[in-house]
Parts: structure tokens; sequence; C-alpha cells
């Protein structure tokens, strides 16, 4: 699409940023809806990321997706935050409004209901993360808001595992674990960390969980680049049900997109990009 002198600027700021796809989806956003706007990807230094987030809305952009690492440190530099964003205590979609930054998180929604459409409800569910990052407080708020029984979460910061444990317990009723129970059965195995992500494709985040996936478990990846994380690769041989990162990716875009023009794209809109991505082999 043309860009003019009224082209709204979207985009993405993290580090690192080449591995993503979301410029080329949220452009299919922009020439389903007929919106004049442009969506960029920006890697972003940890030193700079406060001065760029305060610059931009100065340029007047209208909105960015924040992705690792600063869906946390992003809220520093908000206007105003969802109560729920809040809440979870991690931001993914910011948006100028007014002059002021509005912040949002749509990949627990994202991940969550996409994942309901492959597998259907999520109440009773036992649940294993790994990660106690931004991805990690947001998807398991939202598989707690599901209606999940018991979320386990292993990782090594022991201050992010007390916040998200904080939450869960207060605001829902599932139970929560902060390490593993050799004896119980997990239904879903979910990686939140970048380990395995590219260009990092040897590393294996549960390669000492293993011995718990099975044919009855469902294991998912945020990742989406490579489409089968090497965790993913070693699930799938024990013949668990595999689910990258993608439809999380595709539906929590749909949201943001929303977010940041007032339009309304809808569950057609997931299955056409979705479809774009995997039968045209868009990476």
């Amino acid at each position: 699409m043309e860009t003019t002198s009224s082209t709204k600027l979207l985009g993405i700021i993290g580090t690192p940023i080449e591995h993503t796809l979301s410029p080329k989806m949220h452009s299919y956003f922009s020439q389903k809806t007929g919106l004049d706007t442009v969506y960029l990807a920006f890697d972003v230094k940890q030193n700079d990321f406060k001065e760029v987030v305060c610059s931009a809305k100065k340029m007047g952009a209208l909105g960015f997706n924040i992705t690792s690492p600063y869906k946390i440190e992003v809220m520093d530099s908000l206007d105003w935050i969802d109560p729920e964003a809040e809440l979870m205590g991690t931001v993914n979609t910011i948006v100028n409004r007014d002059g002021k930054w509005h912040g949002y998180n749509t990949d627990g929604d994202g991940f969550v209901n996409s994942l309901e459409m492959q597998v259907g409800s999520l109440m009773g569910k036992s649940i294993l993360l790994l990660g106690a990052g931004g991805s990690a407080r947001s998807v398991s708020y939202k598989f707690a808001k599901k209606g999940v029984s018991s979320i386990t979460i292993s990782a090594r910061n022991v201050q992010n595992i007390n916040k998200i444990k904080d939450v869960i317990t207060k605001h829902t009723g599932s139970s929560f674990y902060d390490r593993i129970n050799a004896e119980t059965h997990y239904d879903m195995i979910v990686n939140t960390t970048p380990l395995g992500m590219h260009p990092h494709e040897a590393e294996n985040p549960f390669v000492q969980f293993m011995d718990k996936i099975n044919g009855d478990v469902v294991c998912c990846d945020l990742i989406y680049n490579p489409q089968k994380t090497l965790f993913l690769q070693e699930a799938e041989k024990r013949g668990a049900k595999i689910i990258n990162g993608l439809p999380m990716l595709v539906l929590q875009g749909i949201y943001a997109y929303e977010h940041f023009t007032g339009a309304t794209l809808g569950e057609t809109c997931f299955e056409e990009t979705m479809q774009l991505f995997t039968e045209y082999k868009i990476n």
C-alpha cells in the first residue's frame, strides 16, 4: 500500500525483532479494512526504550505492539492502563488517544481464545507453564479466568512467580503451584519463554520435563518462528498434540488492530490470516 501525508504509523517495539511476522499481518489488516496505516518493526535497545516511546507519542504515532523484553517496563510510560492489564502487570498494546498512551494486553485473550478454537473448553484442565515473564502473566491469568483447575509455573525468577501467584490466588478460583509435582498429570504444557526461538533453535526449555509428555498432553509454544521448536518436535515424537504460537500471534494481532483503529475484523479475518500464513507460506 502507498503511504500518504495522512498515513498513520503503527509498529512493534522490542529486541530482538527480526523474526516478527507482525508487519506482514498488520499490512494485511490495513489492506482488508482500507485504512491508511503503515506498520513497521523497531529494534530498540534497553537504554533507548523510554525515550522512543515518549518521542513516538510526540510524533503522532497511532500505536504500537510491545514485545519482549518491554511488556512490563512499558507500563511506566503510560497515561492510562486497562484494569485487567494493570492487574496482570503486563501490556503488549499501546494506543495514542488525544496525546495520551493507553495500554492494553491482548496476549492472554489471543492465546487462550485461539487455543479453545483448537482443543475446546479449558475448564478443569491442569496447566504447566515454563517462564514467569510478561507473556506468562497474561496467559496464566486468562487460563485461570477460563476455569482451569490448576496452574503450575516453573521459572528461575521467584519474585515474578510470586507476583503471578498473588494475582491467581486473589482474583480467580484456580489453584497455583510454584514447583512441579512428579505425581501430577498435566493436561497442557506451555512454553512462554523465548528459548528455542530463531536463531536459537537448538534450545529446548523442557528437556528435564519430557517424561511428563505423552499422547494425552497438549504442548504449546508461544514461539512461531521456527514453526516447530525443538520442544514441539520432541513432544510430537511422544504423541502429544502440538500447537505453535501462530494462532496466538494472529488473534492477539486482530485484537490489537481493533484497539488501534476501532475497526472490527472478527473470526473470519482470523481464518483468512491463518490461511495466508500457512497455505501460502508467508514467513
